[in-house]
């Protein structure tokens, strides 16, 4: 059984590995291999509920004809795991899910139980707000593994995951109505129709997701950090052993308070961007492990705050996405953004002096694919260059001043 410190190390991995990606598989898989630290399984599914009685599956570690079918979308009253799904049981913990009469009626699709070799099984709900939206289900081939314990901790995990695995399904939702308008409306409006909801959608999830975080784990942290702090007497070991765990408690917290400021990107709405981007330089050079020179110059004297909030916030997580790539990868000693309007364009250049941008790397699916995307989200461009001399990368981000104008009418 984890201790209280390895459990809090564990759900801020999660929210690290998760913050980031949108692709549902990526995301699942990020979330099973972290949680495993936790909570030892061999199977690991989320069932996220619609509205019309149907649900879909989606699974890390094994696949079954849960998920992998023509039609995924599957009435919730043959779901086996349909008492936590109806909400008519807090939880499910079984020692052997093959004999439990819970996960077999009739018409239960229980056949993977058998075919996976599912043998004990913790099954929790995923709440959003108070409301039901699904279920997190944990399993192992092995009889009698799992106890109450370790049931309170992956109600915890579903606790942190399911807002943003909310997010995403709200954002897949706009996605496929943009598609179906598609065929409607003409393939290129609608795609930047449908991009800019999914964009706005996804955005205003991320800061409830950030706002969530704030308010609940950042609390819990601080009041376990305080009253750790209250602890007096006992042996000098066992003291000594009290301030290390406070201070990976402080480090959580920043690292916590970190996650959040990137989801919720209050300087971005309060100060507006150039000081938002100075912000996040701040942050990176808190964190880096080498000195670094960290510049932001807006020649364009606050112009970039005229933009559309939504067409603003997608070029501030691209330029996030590109300082971050030139941290981690470029081994630059020194860092530049500079803010610009050239004609009807914003322009943003973030110039490095590390090891210089490759080809290969604009073939790759790293950031540079993030920033590409994201870039088309907003009908913007992106261009990568090496500088003039023997090291260095340009990452220049054009955005026409009236991105997203037009189809707002719309939307």
């Amino acid at each position: 059984m984890p201790n209280a410190a390895e459990a809090l190390d564990c759900y801020l991995s999660i929210a690290q590995a998760i913050a980031g990606p949108t692709d549902y598989e990526l995301v699942l898989e990020n979330f099973a291999n972290r949680l495993r630290v936790l909570i030892a399984h061999d199977h690991l599914d989320i069932v996220l509920l619609h509205p019309t009685g149907t649900q879909i599956c989606y699974e890390a570690r094994m696949h079954t004809s849960w998920s992998h079918t023509q039609a995924p979308a599957k009435p919730t009253e043959e779901s086996p795991i349909r008492a936590v799904l109806r909400g008519d049981v807090p939880h499910i913990l079984t020692n052997d899910a093959w004999t439990d009469p819970v996960f077999h009626f009739e018409g239960s699709d229980s056949k993977p139980i058998f075919e996976a070799n599912l043998r004990s099984r913790i099954v929790v709900p995923l709440r959003v707000q108070g409301e039901l939206i699904g279920s997190l289900a944990i399993s192992s081939h092995k009889q009698n593994f799992y106890s109450d314990d370790l049931l309170v901790l992956a109600q915890g995990a579903a606790d942190l995951v399911s807002a943003y695995l909310f997010a995403l399904e709200r954002g897949k939702e706009a996605k496929d109505s943009a598609v179906t308008e598609l065929e409607a409306t003409g393939r290129e409006r609608t795609l930047r129709i449908g991009a800019l909801r999914l964009t706005e959608g996804m955005e205003r999830e991320r800061q409830r997701l950030g706002m969530d975080l704030h308010d609940q784990t950042l609390a819990d942290l601080s009041r376990i950090r305080r009253r750790m702090s209250r602890i007096e007497g006992g042996s000098k070991a066992a003291m000594d052993e009290i301030a290390a765990i406070q201070d990976e408690l402080d480090h959580c917290l920043d690292e916590v308070r970190g996650i959040v400021e990137d989801m919720k990107p209050g300087v971005l709405q309060l100060f507006g961007f150039a000081e938002a981007v100075d912000a996040h330089l701040q942050r990176c050079l808190k964190n880096s492990h080498r000195p670094i020179e960290m510049h932001v110059d807006d020649a364009s004297n606050g112009k970039m705050d005229d933009l559309q909030d939504t067409v603003r916030t997608a070029v501030y997580r691209i330029v996030q996405e590109a300082v971050n790539n030139a941290l981690k990868h470029g081994e630059c000693s020194r860092l530049d953004v500079r803010i610009a309007q050239s004609g009807a364009d914003m322009t943003v250049a973030i110039d490095d002096n590390g090891t210089g941008i490759q080809e290969a790397d604009l073939k790759s699916h790293s950031g540079i694919s993030n920033i590409k995307t994201r870039t088309d989200l907003i009908s913007a461009q992106v261009f990568f260059e090496r500088l003039d001399g023997p090291v260095g990368t340009r990452v220049m981000i054009v955005v026409p001043m009236n991105a997203g104008q037009v189809e707002s009418d719309n939307i």
